[in-house]
């Protein structure tokens, strides 16, 4: 979680500086806000996972899933009130969003290929 939101922080500051370069000086704040939903909304979710999770591994569906569908609906209303407000400031805060949700697939494939690699490097490995 740190590496992603170390990552798409940088990836925000090197996009302001474009949008700012090419005359969208707004846009900037809507990144800013938009990374910030996404990093309060994933660690909002790592909770919820916890605390509706019994000791034996089983979610409590319906908490849980009001649960998310609250959160996606505070960010959902959240980019398109600031869309609908100012456009360029709503753009960046989809921006935002979407920056972090593909920095985060891109770090979660990335381990998961590795873990690939641990398993067919692994010595004694029954299925050769």
């Amino acid at each position: 979680m740190r590496r992603t939101a170390y990552a798409s922080i940088a990836i925000g500051i090197v996009g302001a500086v474009i949008a700012v370069v090419l005359g969208q000086p707004s846009v900037p704040v809507g990144l800013a806000i938009g990374l910030g939903l996404a990093i309060i909304n994933h660690r909002v979710f790592q909770s919820s996972a916890l605390r509706f999770t019994t000791d034996e591994g089983v979610v409590s569906k319906k908490p849980f899933a009001g649960s998310v569908a609250l959160r996606l609906g505070v960010c959902t209303a959240i980019a398109f009130g600031l869309l609908y407000l100012d456009q360029p400031v709503g753009w960046g805060v989809i921006a935002g969003l979407a920056l972090f949700q593909v920095t985060m697939l891109f770090y979660a494939m990335l381990a998961l290929l590795r873990f690939q690699r641990q398993q067919i490097d692994a010595p004694g490995d029954s299925n050769a």
